[in-house]
């Protein structure tokens, strides 16, 4: 499982990248660590809205829920979500069909067991662009969005870097990103983009405990 992103792009290279606006760009912030375990916030596409960067807070919540987000993450985490979830558990499987998300980053944090010790390693695009994440949300009593991660098995790259789990982050190409956000997608397209994501090169560095020490901060909601 994922639980630390990293967002360093600036608005205008994001904007530039993906060829759409932010819907409230003062209100984005350049993170280095995007901290799952507090109420912190994404940027996301969403199918409602595709022509604009909006935010959600990070960790899946039913439709329409009115308690507080730690309430429901102290008693589920739903940072990251599998497939199998989506499908089985019922207040998942709309969220699914009808709200699927794009979840822009400019790499996460794994964490490989070694000898008895961990070492972190950030993942990122070779290219040190930012690149979409697979994600699917749901909006809440207030009129946030919130949303979580799609996670997969792990391919022979990251797996050499992340191995206290088999599952690791959906990597949406921009090729792909139309077919994710169309409501008229067939449910096996999206499961082939899920279980055979198109690779894009990817690099890892090995990152200090210090620096998690220094740059993990809490990213409240963005109103």
């Amino acid at each position: 499982m994922i639980y630390k992103l990293s967002n360093i792009a600036e608005t205008a290279e994001i904007e530039e990248e993906f060829g759409i606006p932010f819907r409230y760009p003062n209100l984005y912030r350049p993170n280095p660590v995007i901290n799952g375990f507090h109420e912190t916030n994404l940027s996301v596409v969403t199918m409602e809205n595709k022509s604009e960067i909006t935010f959600a807070i990070w960790g899946l919540m039913p439709h329409d829920f009115k308690e507080d987000w730690h309430i429901f993450q102290h008693n589920s985490n739903t940072l990251n979500v599998q497939m199998e979830e989506l499908k089985s558990i019922a207040w998942m499987q709309d969220s699914f069909k009808q709200r699927r998300c794009l979840i822009i980053v400019t790499g996460f944090y794994t964490h490989h067991l070694e000898n008895g010790n961990t070492r972190s390693y950030h993942i990122y695009q070779a290219s040190k662009k930012p690149f979409y994440l697979a994600g699917t949300y749901n909006i809440l009593n207030d009129g946030f969005l919130c949303t979580a991660l799609m996670v997969s098995k792990t391919d022979p790259f990251v797996s050499s870097y992340h191995n206290i789990s088999n599952l690791a982050p959906v990597i949406i190409s921009k090729e792909k990103a139309a077919t994710w956000l169309d409501k008229k997608s067939a449910v096996n397209d999206l499961k082939e983009i899920i279980q055979n994501p198109k690779k894009i090169p990817l690099e890892a560095k090995q990152m200090t405990s210090e620096f998690f020490v220094n740059n993990l901060t809490p990213n409240n909601r963005t109103a």
